[in-house]
């Protein structure tokens, strides 16, 4: 699973976040890496800003590999997500892939292997 960072306004209620997350965690299953449902690297915190001036703003670190259709699918889902739970208007939302070499990402001390598709 890639590392997830959504950025929402403060004062956000703890239970909207807790939506937000598991919401994000479900998309990402469905869009963009079905088959690794293991890792649980998305998080929400809170930051100074408004809805519609630089918020929600969502970064996804993630390896090489998936295709423009499965990040768009991602963005889509997120944006309809926030926009459910915080009001926020889809076009609003901005979502940054950061794409970096696999041999960039451990987890438990092991290098990860490149991405590939679910049916590879």
């Amino acid at each position: 699973m890639p590392v997830i960072r959504i950025e929402v306004p403060e004062g956000t209620p703890l239970e909207t976040k807790k939506r937000i997350r598991e919401g994000v965690k479900q998309a990402v299953l469905v869009t963009l890496a079905p088959k690794e449902i293991k890792y649980d690297y998305v998080g929400v915190r809170e930051v100074f800003g408004v809805l519609g001036d630089g918020l929600p703003l969502v970064t996804v670190d993630l390896r090489p590999g998936r295709d423009a259709g499965r990040k768009k699918a991602l963005a889509d889902a997120i944006a309809t997500l926030l926009q459910k739970e915080l009001n926020s208007d889809p076009t609003d939302l901005y979502v940054l892939f950061r794409e970096n070499p696999a041999e960039n990402h451990y987890t438990g001390g092991v290098l990860l292997p490149d991405w590939v598709p679910a049916d590879q």
